[in-house]
């Protein structure tokens, strides 16, 4: 899996692909915002982990530091998968030890060949959530999970968004169940996708 050891280390770092159009379409590298002010320790896992032949800083996006990474060829990537099938990525970022893709596939045939593809290679992959663009009259529906969904009503019940606070992050991971680094990805996320939900509709 890309970057293994650094979501290993950095386990409550947010870790996102930055989404460019590139003008060279042959290029093998990505461009990851890490959101850590830990640029050392940071840089030290990068050059230790097996999945990374070569990193280094480029940029800033929004005051984090943005690494250019070309990951090793046996890297699993089902990126390069989805491209062959005349998809693309619109969003991944790093979410409980793994990785949150969203995609935009032609049809169900091309979403099995990448199951496939994964299945073969061992890769641990799950589908969240599927929907049809023409469902939505061609826009992006942005929802929250069940898992999401569940963390926001039990965070607001208790006053978690409430000043002072009725309740505490650690204790909302311990009433689900979870760790701490679940629980403050399910209500960062799930905040996120109700925001931009609720702004694609004023739009409309």
């Amino acid at each position: 899996m890309a970057l293994a050891n650094v979501i290993s280390s950095f386990p409550d770092t947010n870790i996102r692909v930055l989404q460019e159009v590139s003008t060279d379409p042959v290029s093998d590298n990505s461009f990851f915002v890490v959101e850590t002010e830990q640029t050392e320790a940071l840089e030290r896992e990068l050059s230790a982990d097996h999945t990374v032949e070569e990193s280094q800083r480029v940029s800033s996006y929004e005051d984090w530091p943005v690494y250019s990474i070309r990951f090793t060829p046996e890297t699993l990537l089902l990126g390069s998968v989805v491209t062959e099938q005349n998809g693309f990525a619109l969003d991944a970022y790093q979410y409980e030890g793994g990785w949150i893709e969203r995609w935009q596939l032609p049809d169900r045939e091309s979403l099995q060949s990448v199951w496939e593809y994964a299945n073969d290679q061992s890769f641990d992959f799950d589908i969240h959530k599927m929907y049809q663009i023409s469902e939505s009259n061609g826009q992006d529906d942005t929802t929250i999970t069940d898992k999401q969904r569940t963390a926001l009503i039990y965070a607001y019940n208790n006053g978690y968004f409430e000043k002072p606070r009725g309740t505490t992050l650690e204790e909302i991971a311990d009433a689900l169940d979870i760790s701490t680094t679940a629980a403050s990805g399910r209500i960062y996320r799930g905040m996120k996708n109700l925001i931009e939900s609720s702004m694609k509709e004023i739009s409309s």
